[in-house]
């Protein structure tokens, strides 16, 4: 890698946090500045410049898929050596699994399900009502970034006004029922991943010692989420030497039910003195519309930092109201309907929710005007994911190569899934009987949709498994001694499962988009009760909404709309206070300078004629050069013909074809 080609296509300001001779520096970089690039390209700087070691650098992210696409970036800039790059969790898990191993202490089994879990630990519970049980998960989460124990959870809950159902002596039962179930199981949580970590670096010296001669330079990605305890194993790792890039946003701090604090960033000068800042003030992805939009959106949370964008001027961005939840899906879904087709192909469009409950009826009426919606293989949920987790869960080559050859040597598993299958779409697709001597009860039993539906989920995780199985195999050929955190690592790496298109439009939750981009993007549902949310009613909560919307708004690059129902599940509902007051009207344009009139006027033709093809192209299904050449396209614009044989004389059309096209042409021209 060359140092120099490393910060040649950068901005002023994205150099200066590249290049920083300080090895302590927190990058406050706005939405759309280029965070990623400037994070794998200091990564990259400093091991090209001799700055740095490869095998001691360690990347922290908040995501699988932020940990991939730096990965993927890092190799795309010629860096062949390994770095440990991950989410908290994952690269935390591997060390604790070394750390057991170490110590000659059993592997415990994590848990990727809490709720099973705490569901399981409060059957003999008479609180276990939906409600009851979604309220206990809130409180575990909540206890569990801070690092509280059951026995610290009750003052610290009451200090914090905490307010769970059933009131905070019912939340200390579960907790402690919880954790007492893991105890008798022998299991962790992932948050339990962390908090091993650094209880056994607190024990034992050496131990932590040897973490940071391992991790010598750290960087940390969305460094505004971090909450207590990935701050405490932050300050772990960084202890005696101050080798620390932090890079992050404090108006995108949309995590602060997990204990995230944007004051990480916002005072980042008191949490680690010393500290270098820099700002990366310049949106390069978005109009300055949608900058503009949202920063109004920001402004509901506090004074708004100063962002500006790059690009030029773009459609402006616009508010639609509808009837009701199903008007708006339907609004939605014939905007991109009508659209450019290649945006949908693309993957480039957008369809944002405050909660997931919202986005199904998008689906549905995508479907209705013929339009994909796009599906990640290995998204949260889906059969692949679910397949994935169960490997990398693996912590030896050997567990891994049997689960593979297990899975695929299983071929009755699935022929009988796949038989299955189809003897039941079959039976569905077949006219019942009615002859003469059936009678309705000795007709075949006709299944539904739901045995249906099970079948198809049942052959879907067989085939996904097999999937995983083959890659499995894959990775072993090239590192035999692989365990199942470095398979997550490499899978993070190949991409070995998505399909090669992005067909489809994507519909995610707010807080899902973060980290993504398009060129098309809808926010709706903003109205009350749910931009905010309902459950927002402390001023700090509401502001995490209005940041949150910031959020959403800017992942738009070249449009956005937001849109509302004026009656939501029945109930009247008002557009959002956060975009009530919002100024959407164009600046009244002034008149340029009279040099530009002047060349203006001289390109006027080419640029009338080139938009008069391009549209009649579209119309005839052929390319624009089809139609009428580049050549002939500049003679017309060069003698202004005024007649059909005119039109012929100057270009290379025959006759007939210069009468066809000439009312066009020369209406284009006046």
């Amino acid at each position: 890698m060359d140092a120099e080609e490393l910060i040649a296509d950068l901005d002023p300001d994205q150099r200066l946090a590249v290049t920083a001779d300080s090895h302590l520096v927190a990058v406050i970089a706005g939405a759309g500045s280029g965070k990623t690039r400037v994070l794998t390209r200091r990564v990259a700087y400093r091991i090209a410049t001799g700055d740095a070691d490869a095998r001691h650098t360690m990347v922290l992210t908040f995501t699988r898929e932020a940990a991939g696409e730096l990965r993927r970036r890092l190799h795309r800039l010629g860096l062949r050596e390994h770095i440990e790059a991950g989410t908290f969790h994952s690269v935390m898990l591997s060390i604790l699994r070394q750390r057991w191993a170490d110590t000659d202490r059993p592997t415990k089994t994590v848990v990727p399900d809490r709720r099973r879990l705490l569901r399981d630990a409060l059957t003999d519970s008479p609180h276990r009502s939906r409600r009851d049980l979604e309220s206990a998960h809130v409180e575990i989460d909540w206890a569990a970034a801070r690092g509280i124990s059951p026995e610290g959870y009750e003052s610290l809950a009451r200090r914090d006004g905490r307010r769970p159902v059933g009131g905070v002596e019912q939340a200390v039962e579960a907790l402690r029922a919880y954790e007492q179930l893991k105890r008798r199981r022998g299991v962790i949580d992932f948050d339990d991943v962390l908090l091993h970590v650094l209880d056994d670096a607190r024990n034992d010296p050496e131990f932590a010692s040897t973490l940071r001669w391992r991790f010598r330079h750290l960087l940390v990605d969305e460094a505004q989420d971090l909450n207590p305890v990935q701050h405490r194993l932050i300050d772990l790792l960084r202890s005696g030497r101050d080798d620390l890039f932090l890079v992050g946003d404090p108006s995108q701090a949309i995590y602060g039910f997990n204990g995230a604090d944007p004051r990480v960033l916002t005072e980042v000068e008191t949490t680690f003195p010393g500290i270098e800042i820099v700002r990366l003030p310049v949106n390069h992805r978005c109009t300055p519309q949608v900058v503009d939009a949202g920063r109004h959106a920001l402004s509901m949370a506090g004074p708004a930092p100063s962002v500006r964008a790059r690009r030029h001027d773009g459609r402006p961005v616009t508010i639609h109201e509808a009837d009701d939840e199903t008007a708006e899906a339907e609004f939605v879904a014939h905007q991109i309907a009508r659209g450019d087709p290649n945006l949908v192909r693309s993957g480039q469009i957008a369809v944002l929710a405050r909660t997931n409950a919202q986005l199904r009826p998008f689906e549905v009426a995508l479907a209705d005007v013929g339009v994909g919606v796009r599906r990640r293989s290995n998204a949260k949920g889906s059969p692949m994911e679910s397949a994935l987790r169960r490997a990398t869960d693996l912590s030896s080559p050997s567990a891994l190569r049997a689960w593979a050859h297990d899975t695929l040597d299983d071929l009755d598993a699935l022929t009988s899934a796949e038989g299955r299958v189809e003897r039941l779409d079959e039976l569905r697709s077949q006219v019942e009987p009615t002859g003469p001597g059936r009678s309705p009860s000795n007709r075949p039993r006709r299944p539904d949709a739901a045995a249906v539906a099970e079948a198809k989920e049942d052959l879907a995780i067989i085939r996904a498994e097999r999937r995983v199985a083959n890659a499995l195999l894959d990775f072993l050929r090239d590192r035999p001694r692989g365990d199942g955190a470095e398979f997550r690592g490499w899978v993070a790496t190949s991409n070995p499962f998505d399909d090669a298109s992005n067909d489809g439009v994507e519909l995610l939750t707010f807080h899902a988009a973060k980290g993504r981009e398009w060129h098309t993007v809808f926010v709706t549902g903003v109205e009350s009760s749910l931009v905010p949310h309902r459950s927002a009613t402390t001023a700090e909560a509401k502001a995490e909404e209005a940041r949150l919307l910031y959020v959403a708004m800017t992942r738009a690059g070249d449009a956005l709309t937001l849109t509302a129902a004026q009656r939501r599940g029945g109930y009247a509902r008002k557009l959002s206070p956060f975009i009530a007051d919002i100024d959407l009207s164009e600046p009244e344009a002034l008149p340029p300078p009279i040099e530009l009139i002047r060349k203006t006027r001289e390109a006027a033709p080419i640029h009338l004629l080139k938009k008069w093809r391009a549209d009649a192209a579209r119309r005839s299904n052929v390319l624009p050069p089809q139609l009428v050449s580049d050549s002939d396209l500049s003679a017309i614009a060069r003698h202004r013909p005024h007649t059909a044989e005119e039109l012929a004389e100057v270009t290379s059309m025959g006759p007939i074809t210069a009468r066809r096209l000439a009312p066009e042409i020369l209406d284009a021209l006046s």
